[in-house]
């Protein structure tokens, strides 16, 4: 690689950059590199930790297994793959001037990187497309678990294809190969993009790569969820006059709140990759065409490795987007979180079985106490027991009707009104007095709203 005739020592990386360019290389610095190795050690544990227990937790729960939700495990499987490869691999590099890691890793770490930008921007771009014609067509059938995996593994394909050539642009050289024959090399080895033909070539692909893994996908996205939520705003159940009637005023703000968090999670997806993929992707432009401002050739490795940084986090974004969206929503009211009845139930089986059963006498059934409290509290347990009993098949009789109505296999794309009713229930008397209890059922005909 050009060592020559010149049998003396290395020069170091920091010191080349130093004399050459007389630039000060800031990540040489201890401090710099302390804030560095916190920063990707964070997102090497947390995105460990997060990615990988999204997959457990899709692995442990058969509700998770669904086809939209292949796509989200596909972004999740990208984020892992940047954990175990570009988190701890890039800062030791950069901060080290020196590949340590063999010629292999030299090919696989970059296109793993590049890889992961195409994967992660065309599923989201898949799971925009699918909401998309759900929401614009709701009798549609939606995406199968076939048509998803399909789709999956058609993305990977075409997105290994793409980066085939910088894969192989890439090579291990060593210190020699950034000096003229006879000059003192530079010490350690270097992965390198050292295969491209001329730098128009690098620069008409890098194109074509931005245009295909960002920008394309983001003018898609951003196209379906414009349509998305103007489509939402102008069906939500609110502004339909058939139903806005019908609403509480705390069910118009739920909905409200639920159009609301709908709207977050959808702009929340689209503007998290932009945000955080936009710095290195800039950065990688600008050093393609050789049009760096000032400020970047002053510090050639400390901007594009704090814009690594920034894309990087991506890896703990995506677990709490993940989470966010299929998370049931919580009902903020213990009296909605636990109904009357199952209140009743609880209370009264415990104190049953601390009072009523100590208070039997021998050979009495423990089902019958001769204490008349312990009477008291078996008979508002029985009858709390009975109203869960009624509701439940209530609920049941009535999601049946309604999925025999609209069809088994898709509920009503409107939200019903919940009815409520009182059952008043008189127990028979003990020690001479009637006792009546009131218990309010409230029942929702189609159960939890599906969360997309």
């Amino acid at each position: 690689m050009g060592t020559g005739e010149w049998n003396g020592s290395c020069i170091p990386m920091q010191s080349f950059i130093k004399d050459k360019h007389n630039i000060h290389d800031v990540t040489a610095d201890v401090y710099v590199k302390t804030i560095f190795i916190i920063l990707y050690s964070f997102l090497f544990l947390f995105g460990l930790l997060g990615n990988g227990g999204v997959v457990l937790a899709m692995c442990g729960n058969r509700r998770l297994r669904s086809a939209r939700n292949i796509f989200l495990l596909n972004l999740i499987i990208t984020d892992l793959l940047l954990v175990l490869t570009a988190v701890p691999v890039t800062p030791w590099y950069a901060l080290t001037k020196d590949w340590q890691f063999g010629s292999a890793m030299c090919h696989l770490v970059p296109l793993s990187n590049s890889c992961s930008v195409f994967v992660t921007s065309w599923s989201l771009t898949a799971i925009s497309i699918d909401k998309f014609l759900h929401i614009m067509d709701p009798t549609k059938a939606p995406v199968s678990k076939r048509q998803a995996s399909f789709i999956t593994t058609f993305i990977w394909s075409v997105s290994t294809l793409i980066n085939y050539p910088y894969f192989l642009s890439f090579d291990l050289v060593d210190g020699g190969y950034y000096v003229k024959e006879g000059e003192a090399p530079l010490c350690g080895r270097f992965c390198d993009e050292t295969k491209w033909a001329s730098d128009s070539a690098r620069q008409l692909y890098g194109t074509i790569v931005m245009l295909l893994q960002f920008v394309v996908p983001m003018l898609i996205i951003s196209f379906c969820y414009f349509m998305i939520l103007n489509k939402v705003a102008r069906d939500s159940i609110i502004q339909n006059a058939q139903f806005c009637h019908s609403l509480s005023q705390k069910q118009r703000i739920d909905a409200v709140n639920r159009k609301k968090r709908v709207n977050y999670i959808l702009i929340g997806m689209v503007a998290t990759f932009i945000i955080c993929w936009l710095p290195l992707t800039v950065v990688n432009i600008l050093k393609d065409y050789k049009k760096e401002p000032d400020f970047l050739k002053k510090s050639a490795i400390f901007f594009p490795l704090g814009a690594h940084v920034i894309a990087m986090s991506l890896v703990l974004w995506n677990p709490l987007l993940f989470f966010w969206l299929t998370r049931k929503q919580k009902r903020l009211n213990l009296s909605r979180i636990i109904n009357t009845s199952d209140i009743l139930g609880q209370v009264g089986g415990y104190l049953v079985r601390r009072f009523g059963a100590s208070s039997s006498s021998e050979g009495e059934s423990e089902t019958e106490p001769s204490n008349p409290i312990g009477a008291l509290l078996m008979r508002v347990t029985s009858f709390a027991s009975r109203i869960s009993s009624l509701r439940r098949s209530t609920r049941s009789r009535r999601s049946s009707k309604a999925n025999s109505s609209f069809g088994s296999s898709r509920r009503p794309t409107f939200t019903s009104t919940p009815f409520t009713t009182t059952l008043d229930s008189e127990i028979p008397p003990i020690n001479g007095r009637p006792l009546i209890i009131k218990s309010t059922l409230s029942v929702n005909p189609y159960g939890e709203k599906e969360m997309l």
